[in-house]
């Protein structure tokens, strides 16, 4: 049998990358996922992933669990939502039923991983978000990071991620138009993809997957495109955790010096390498090892809010 719940929503993006904030108390626990999958799809509201928020249980300010389109289950951390939700706080009515005033300048959000901090800059006209990203990147580590090969290609494993470097693509498939990531060069992707989950570099198929390609002048500037799901179109134009993910495979491979390292990445807006927008990265390495990572994006909006009716089983 099944019925249909009304659950209220906010929907905003980060360079494209696209968050739906949902009440947990307004969902059945056991159909949180259903529910969020739903939602995702379409003719659904679509996103990319789908934050369902609940009371603090410990320290925070508020909790969140993360389900996302091509993992289809759970995630442990999306740094596009922690940058969506303290707009929808801001700009919405959300964070009434959390006790947030609209004007906080600090949030600390439970995942997953632990308690996020998040810090807020207001100035007149803009609204400037930090994420602390430490406790992903330590996870990355847990997780390993390592120099691998994939369909003949060099690249590395960050935790999850699947980390490739334009130039080492160009060096075999010469001519091929990563910057558009037009039909040639989603195939490239694909193979590169295919050969990752074929070594069994993770247990279970990849979907997070990060493509690089740093400025040859300016060694901390470079631009990223997620390509997660080709066959899908789930490639993300901006993504907080791949973006990490690069940051510390550049210090890994000791592309970055040590102590306060700044970087920057052109990214979001189109399904592209590179974007009109700027992901900003500000980490601490020691020994080529990332101590303490935080990151912003330069274009964060609300998109909508209002209402969905999605079916559930009773």
């Amino acid at each position: 049998m099944r019925s249909t719940l009304k659950v209220d929503f906010v929907k905003g993006h980060m360079g494209g990358n696209e968050i739906i904030l949902v009440h947990g108390g307004q969902i059945p626990k056991q159909h949180h996922i259903k529910v969020a999958l739903s939602l995702m799809e379409s003719p659904g509201v679509r996103g990319d992933q789908v934050g369902i928020l609940e009371k603090p249980h410990q320290e925070g300010d508020v909790k969140v669990r993360i389900v996302d389109r091509t993992e289809k289950t759970y995630i442990t951390m999306c740094g596009g939502l922690t940058q969506v939700l303290p707009r929808a706080l801001s700009e919405t009515d959300l964070g009434k039923r959390y006790g947030i005033a609209k004007s906080f300048k600090e949030l600390a959000l439970e995942t997953d991983l632990g308690t996020v901090k998040i810090s807020v800059r207001r100035t007149r006209d803009k609204m400037v978000t930090h994420t602390d990203m430490t406790k992903f990147v330590e996870e990355c580590y847990h997780y390993g990071v390592s120099q691998i090969q994939v369909a003949g290609i060099d690249a590395l494993k960050v935790g999850e991620f699947l980390v490739v470097d334009v130039q080492k693509l160009r060096n075999q498939h010469a001519g091929v138009k990563f910057e558009e990531m037009d039909m040639k060069a989603r195939e490239v992707l694909l193979s590169v993809q295919k050969d990752f989950d074929r070594q069994h570099l993770w247990p279970s198929p990849n979907a997070a997957y990060s493509l690089f390609d740093m400025y040859p002048d300016e060694p901390t500037h470079g631009r990223v495109v997620f390509p997660h799901n080709v066959t899908t179109g789930h490639i993300e134009p901006s993504c907080g955790t791949g973006t990490i993910a690069v940051a510390v495979a550049l210090a890994e491979t000791k592309r970055t010096t040590n102590g306060f390292v700044k970087l920057r990445f052109d990214s979001g807006g189109r399904s592209f390498l590179g974007g009109p927008e700027t992901t900003e990265v500000k980490m601490v390495v020691e020994n080529s090892r990332v101590k303490h990572a935080e990151f912003s994006h330069s274009l964060v909006e609300i998109t909508a809010n209002g209402k969905a009716w999605v079916s559930a089983r009773s």
